[in-house]
């Protein structure tokens, strides 16, 4: 069927653009966008996923203010409404490719809402396509850019309303697509899950942002030291022509919540392919927990899970209890204050640890 995308001159298979040139049903488009303030009193992630070999679009917003986290999560049936990146209430567009980027939630029975325009500050960082197979099956073939910004707008939760200034309010987004571990219900009849691979592992996926310059990291590292997975750069301005620095080694040190996996500071040190090395010191502001967008797997939905025509889900979590935090600990966003020699600056590191992990006590 033809969509509005197929009016453009960017074709890449002899097929329109309402179904990708694989057929694997976890073949996904997502996309991730992150905004937090300077003190770690808000933080809010949003996102969606497209998955038209499912005939699934799905997505969710989830907002902490102090202590609370509220969630909402979505899906409906993807086409014939394939070409619009929108959910219900939740909607998101492309103003300008790279500079300005709108998303907005309008009022729902949830009592959460927003409308924000997320500013391109630095370069896009393009990560280099992560590739796997287990047991002769392809399990991930992905590739995804990042970008580093600032947000302006506005954010409701229930009767409070928070002003967004770019001065205070530090933005993160991604933009991922490809064959996707986890999409959907497990398959059945075939030897282990997409997923099996990935135990004895620490996971890091890492933007920071300081004035002039962020960086862009993740990092796979098995249990026995060895670096599974290693794409990311430093970054300048966007729009001044300097080439990004690729990272070619990492070095961490991170410590966690006492009996858990959640992480509470840190350090990395990206070497650089020209010799240079950037430290980064890390302290949790507050966090995000994922699993609100069903990141992981929530309530026994999953990315991707055909949830009927249309579907709505979400609830309010108290994340100050450390029993309630432990149990929706999964893949978070770690807002942090980031210092860099004299330097002071923010960003987002999602540090996921699947045990066994003997260096972190995991």
């Amino acid at each position: 069927m033809l969509t509005d995308h197929d009016e453009l001159t960017c074709h890449q298979t002899v097929s329109t653009f309402d179904h990708p040139g694989s057929s694997d049903r976890a073949w996904t488009e997502k996309i991730w966008c992150n905004v937090h303030d300077t003190t770690g009193e808000l933080v809010l992630a949003t996102g969606f996923g497209v998955y038209p070999n499912r005939n699934v679009m799905d997505g969710f917003a989830c907002v902490r203010v102090g202590g609370q986290q509220s969630n909402i999560r979505l899906s409906r049936e993807l086409r014939p409404r394939i070409a619009e990146l929108a959910l219900g209430p939740l909607s998101y567009r492309v103003e300008e490719p790279y500079r300005r980027i709108r998303v907005a939630l309008d009022e729902n029975a949830r009592g959460l809402s927003f409308d924000l325009t997320f500013n391109g500050r630095l370069q896009p960082a393009e990560e280099k396509p992560q590739f796997g197979r287990m047991n002769g099956r392809l399990f991930v073939n992905t590739c995804r850019y990042a970008q580093l910004g600032r947000a302006r707008g506005w954010v409701k939760v229930g009767d409070r309303r928070f002003e967004l200034d770019e001065e205070q309010h530090f933005a993160q987004r991604d933009h991922s697509w490809g064959i996707r571990m986890g999409v959907g219900a497990p398959e059945q009849g075939v030897q282990g899950q997409d997923i099996d691979a990935f135990r004895a592992m620490m996971i890091n996926w890492l933007t920071v942002q300081f004035p002039d310059w962020g960086a862009q990291c993740y990092y796979i590292e098995r249990a026995d030291g060895k670096p599974v997975n290693l794409s990311g750069a430093v970054v300048g301005r966007l729009g001044q022509g300097v080439a990004p620095r690729s990272v070619v080694r990492v070095e961490h040190d991170f410590h966690y919540h006492p009996r858990s996996a959640r992480m509470a500071s840190g350090s990395m040190v990206l070497h650089l392919e020209d010799g240079e090395s950037v430290t980064l010191a890390m302290e949790e502001l507050t966090t995000m927990y994922l699993r609100g967008g069903a990141y992981v797997g929530y309530k026994g939905v999953t990315h991707g899970l055909w949830m009927g025509p249309e579907w709505e889900d979400g609830e309010t979590w108290d994340v100050t209890d450390p029993n309630v935090a432990n149990e929706v600990h999964g893949l978070d966003d770690t807002v942090v204050r980031v210092r860099c020699g004299d330097q002071e600056g923010y960003g987002i590191i999602e540090n996921m640890i699947l045990p066994p992990f003997p260096r972190y006590g995991f």
